[in-house]
């Protein structure tokens, strides 16, 4: 069959049309509504800046010898920036230190593991995004002598300063261990997740206490150096969320609004899945609803 020259000219304009279209219509999905719902003064620096520890694997931290911030949170706030418009900064904070931080308007929002809970919504919002857990770090060779939290009884544990969800949950398991006649556990408070797990290598304490998820990073990335107690123990749930100041609400409404249409676009739960973190996701993205007030 023979075609005449101006059809291929109107067939490869209709082509090149459909290929710019649907081009367009890709970008324009890259761009969210949410866009303009974040404060100008954001938008006229073109930057979020995010406050983050940044040693917190697989949520977020840094690759040895790589610059850049990798992880699960990372990848999410990567998209949502560039949905929302904006370039991604993050800028260093000891964990303790970032709530601060957003008060002293440091930084935009806070990141890194953070959980929402009753008394830090006092200071601060959240948007909820990842289902956690408090869980115990052991040696492998002390695997089957922890269980649970009881087990440590009359030992010392480590874990992160400013973790208040675990250390309430931390007091009500000495507490428990006066009632049953046994000592209490003592606990190292330490500024960062290395420091804690660098406590248990030394044999200086008998478990660390961190994020469910980081704690399986930790055992996949040394096999048979780690375990976490009692397989998949939880000490206390709770709800992993990026945090924002109380008079930045149009921030924290827009962040909200792109990741909840990532979630119904699928983006969500596969950047999760990315980092083996899928069975964390949550089923709708929340404001302000800690693991105390859920069912």
């Amino acid at each position: 069959m023979r075609t005449s020259r101006g059809t291929k000219n109107g067939m490869t304009a209709a082509l090149a049309a459909g290929i710019l279209a649907a081009f367009a219509a890709s970008a324009a999905a890259q761009t969210s509504d949410a866009a303009q719902m974040v404060p100008q003064e954001i938008r006229d620096r073109g930057t979020l800046t995010v406050g983050s520890q940044q040693t917190f694997p697989p949520v977020e931290f840094k690759k040895p010898d790589e610059a850049v911030v990798s992880g699960a949170s990372a990848s999410l706030l990567h998209e949502i920036a560039k949905r929302l418009g904006l370039e991604l900064e993050y800028i260093h904070g000891e964990y303790a230190s970032l709530i601060p931080g957003l008060e002293s308007k440091r930084f935009d929002m806070a990141s890194g593991g953070i959980s929402d809970t009753e008394e830090r919504e006092q200071k601060v919002d959240f948007v909820n995004y990842m289902m956690s857990g408090g869980s115990i770090l052991v040696r492998a060779a002390d695997n089957d002598k922890y269980k649970t939290i009881a087990d440590f009884c009359g030992g010392t544990v480590a874990m992160l300063l400013g973790s208040n969800t675990i250390l309430a949950a931390l007091d009500k398991a000495n507490a428990e261990c006066e009632a049953a006649g046994k000592s209490k556990f003592t606990v190292e408070q330490l500024p960062s997740a290395p420091d804690a797990k660098a406590q248990l290598d030394l044999g200086r304490v008998d478990g660390y206490l961190g994020d469910f998820p980081a704690l399986v990073y930790f055992v996949s990335n040394a096999p048979g150096a780690y375990a976490v107690a009692g397989g998949n123990y939880i000490l206390t749930p709770y709800i992993t969320s990026w945090a924002f100041a109380k008079d930045n609400a149009e921030l924290r409404d827009a962040v909200q609004k792109v990741t909840q249409e990532m979630l119904e676009d699928g983006t969500y739960v596969k950047l999760l899945g990315d980092w083996g973190l899928d069975g964390g996701a949550l089923p709708e993205i929340t404001l302000n609803l800690p693991a105390s007030k859920r069912n």
